[in-house]
């Protein structure tokens, strides 16, 4: 589709009926106490090569089995393979589902390949570890299918969210719903640090061309149709055809804890702002975005590409406030943790240490023996649709200058 397709597509497609995001049992036959958890990887690029160390350590303890890869640049897909172990190799998503050795798909792939790449997974009868953001920020209406999908065929979805992996989260909500800080009506979190995205997606053959080794048509995918540059491939994270910048980059990290904590669904009406006030790219290196819900919190989500100074996540109640320090800088923002204040007397102070909270192999860990016990996992799909919601509002916002408000009714998002 072009862009402008794209946009109306958006405009119009209607959704089915949301659910509040809540825990559910996947009834299903689990997999076996004692059975290896066969593993496919699909898009083995840098953000893959953490979760291929993390499956090949689980392979040492008897958890996990990596099995297959897949991508369509092939220097990248045989150094994969070689990593796991002469794994077998696919250069079609489709035909590594295929492979009946593959138990669970970890979807590392550009952020406009993870909805669709989700629900062929599913509809393979495999459960999902898929990177985030779940969808492009076009995709909202993909977002929901997915969800729709796991549900109707049993199958789990993790997002790679990493700051979901702490173990306070079910604590803190349960004291929020409790009154703790009385009636959440303001949010802050945000997102600092200096540099560009660029920095972080080198270009290893600037000679690089499409061919038998490099498949340009497939990383297109539904993007728009567009000539072939070692920049879009290689760096793809700096265009909007391929990516959304700090609102699904790194907000994502910041504000899904915070959605989870307070229990919310979809926003009322989003603002979005910032711009590329910086770097030479297509996706803004500032961020930011005000969310409102139907009778609270505001939201203000709030980034910087340019400045590292950081800011602490805040939840302000009517009777109290909520603050927790960003994971950022020095391994001693690990040991913060979540301070509980309420202001009402004689109530005291509670303090959370950290229990996992960046950590991508707890995330991990947690799906594989959900996978057995077919639990609901840290980071599920019916929270993850949620989150993509104002992401995706912030970002249509910005990009029409317009408000994005989501309209219940017919489950749908709007720009005016």
């Amino acid at each position: 589709m072009n862009k402008s397709t794209r946009r109306q597509f958006l405009q119009t497609t209607t959704l089915a009926a949301a659910t509040v995001a809540v825990p559910y049992v996947v009834a299903q036959e689990s997999k076996g106490a004692n059975d290896r958890i066969g593993i496919g990887f699909i898009g083995t690029g840098g953000r893959c090569g953490e979760h291929i160390s993390i499956i090949n350590e689980l392979k040492k303890q008897g958890i996990t089995e990596p099995v297959a890869v897949c991508d369509i640049y092939r220097p990248r897909l045989i150094a994969a393979s070689k990593r796991t172990g002469d794994s077998k190799m696919y250069d079609k998503h489709e035909e590594l589902l295929q492979d009946k050795n593959v138990d669970v798909v970890c979807i590392a792939s550009p952020d406009h390949h993870h909805a669709q790449q989700s629900i062929d997974a599913i509809n393979a009868g495999k459960d999902v570890f898929c990177e985030k953001p779940l969808t492009h920020w076009s995709q909202f209406e993909l977002a929901k299918k997915i969800e729709n999908v796991a549900k109707e065929k049993n199958k789990l979805v993790q997002v790679g969210t990493q700051h979901m992996a702490d173990d306070n989260y079910p604590k803190i909500r349960q004291l929020i719903k409790d009154g703790i800080i009385g009636k959440p009506v303001h949010v802050e979190c945000g997102y600092f640090r200096r540099g560009d995205w660029g920095e972080r997606m080198n270009i290893p053959d600037p000679n690089a061309k499409p061919g038998p080794d490099l498949n340009w048509e497939r990383f297109l995918g539904d993007a728009a149709k567009t000539d072939f540059s070692v920049s879009r491939f290689f760096q793809w994270r700096l265009y909007w055809d391929y990516a959304g910048g700090p609102a699904t980059d790194l907000l994502v990290h910041t504000y899904t804890p915070v959605f989870c904590v307070l229990g919310l669904d979809f926003p009322l009406r989003v603002l979005g702002g910032g711009g590329t006030f910086q770097y030479n790219r297509e996706v803004p290196d500032q961020c930011n975005i005000i969310a409102d819900y139907n009778n609270g919190p505001s939201v203000v989500m709030t980034n910087s590409l340019s400045n590292h100074v950081d800011k602490e996540t805040v939840i302000r109640g009517t009777d109290g406030i909520i603050k927790w320090g960003m994971l950022q800088g020095s391994r001693a923002d690990y040991d913060k943790g979540v301070r509980i204040v309420p202001f009402a007397k004689g109530k005291e102070e509670i303090k959370f240490k950290w229990a996992g909270n960046g950590d991508t192999k707890k995330l991990w860990k947690n799906l594989l023996e959900c996978v057995k016990t077919r639990q609901e996992p840290m980071c599920p799909i019916s929270l993850a649709v949620r989150v993509q919601a104002p992401l995706s509002m912030g970002i249509l916002a910005h990009r029409e200058n317009k408000v994005a408000t989501f309209n219940f009714e017919k489950q749908s998002i709007e720009l005016h």
